[in-house]
């Protein structure tokens, strides 16, 4: 394959004014302190001769110092993205006033609707999101759906698309009520979804061992300019602000969760590429797509260990308990060391009414001669 275009995620800064309970990072809304001058980041990009993406995410970035003068200075001769919660309005106006559109990739526009409302901040939001919608960005919006906020989704859908903002459901991703987001939504993906596919990229699959460019094409950066093969393996390849050796070609990946983009950049074969699909699919609720795709993989690999559990899961959530637990017996008996396949069985044979089983997210395990 040829190489993917190339991504730098700048891991800016860990502080943000906003407090969402499901975050990973501990609130810290002090000012920013530690800073990188933007010259030594462009000669690094530049030094490449190829043209990057600046994937400009925190914490929040709109609150670090400069942070336009930044942009303006990356747009120069790279492309860039931001992950924002778009509540700093003084610095949203002077990007949509100073930042060309076609220098952005996009704003991914978390909503973050209670912490918003903790902050009464939903009407200057609507207007931050209008006036760059409106200066010609391309706005992503878009709404963790933790299961604490299913219930109101849709409501809060509805109100926001009477201003012209359409709300791209978001995954929620970690443990809630004992289990693990987003393999969690089971049959009630469907409902929350349905429209939205794409979001079945938001998984974390076990590359291990799959070849990919992270290291070349993919890179993360954090605050003080060291720069890692990606956000999944902390392999450090150097700093911007001395040296930074970029990896040869696509190397094995090391990590058993990819966490980022990952997917833009490894190298898949039919069979796993058919695996990736269809746990895309069966975690927006699309069945019938998902069963074609992981039939499909196992028409590549025979006895796919993970295509056979995933098969029995799609099989279970279709009320076919017998057919489920053959699937899981399969899968078991190819990979006995796999806790996961274990528990589908003994769930299975239990029959009960509550049971959900677990989605396998491993692409890598060798198919079954």
């Amino acid at each position: 394959m040829c190489e993917p275009a190339s991504n730098l995620i700048w891991n800016m800064t860990r502080k943000c004014n906003f407090r969402c309970e499901y975050c990973y990072f501990p609130h810290d809304n002090t000012p920013v302190t530690q800073t990188l001058p933007v010259d030594r980041v462009r000669a690094f990009l530049d030094a490449t001769g190829r043209e990057w993406t600046v994937g400009m995410t925190g914490g929040e970035p709109f609150i670090y110092p400069g942070f336009v003068d930044i942009c303006a200075a990356l747009t120069e001769g790279h492309r860039i993205g931001v992950d924002t919660n778009l509540s700093v309005s003084s610095k949203v106006r002077e990007f949509a006033r100073r930042i060309d559109p076609a220098r952005v990739q996009d704003l991914y526009v978390a909503l973050h609707i209670q912490e918003r409302e903790r902050v009464r901040g939903v009407a200057a939001f609507i207007d931050n999101a209008r006036l760059l919608i409106d200066s010609g960005f391309k706005v992503i919006v878009n709404y963790v759906v933790h299961p604490d906020l299913e219930e109101r989704f849709k409501a809060d859908c509805d109100f926001f698309a009477t201003h012209g903002i359409i709300i791209t459901p978001r995954p929620f991703r970690g443990e809630h009520g004992g289990r693990r987001y987003p393999e969690a939504y089971g049959d009630r993906a469907h409902a929350i979804f349905a429209d939205h596919p794409e979001q079945g990229r938001k998984i974390a699959f076990n590359f291990q061992g799959v070849p990919c460019y992270a290291g070349r094409t993919l890179l993360r950066m954090d605050e003080d300019g060291t720069v890692y093969r990606c956000p999944g393996d902390k392999t450090v390849l150097g700093n911007v602000l001395g040296k930074v050796c970029l990896l040869e070609g696509a190397q094995p990946c090391v990590k058993p969760r990819c966490p980022c983009r990952g997917l833009d950049h490894v190298v898949l074969d039919p069979a796993r590429r058919r695996l990736v699909e269809g746990v895309q699919y069966a975690v927006v609720g699309d069945l019938d797509a998902s069963s074609a795709a992981f039939a499909k993989a196992m028409e590549d690999a025979p006895g796919h260990p993970c295509a056979e559990n995933n098969l029995g899961v799609l099989a279970w959530r279709r009320g076919d308990r017998t057919g489920a637990a053959r699937r899981f017996e399969a899968a078991l008996a190819a990979r006995p060391d796999k806790a996961a396949y274990g528990a589908n069985l003994d769930g299975a044979r239990a029959g009960a009414g509550d049971f959900d089983p677990e989605i396998c997210l491993d692409v890598n395990p060798p198919p079954v001669k």
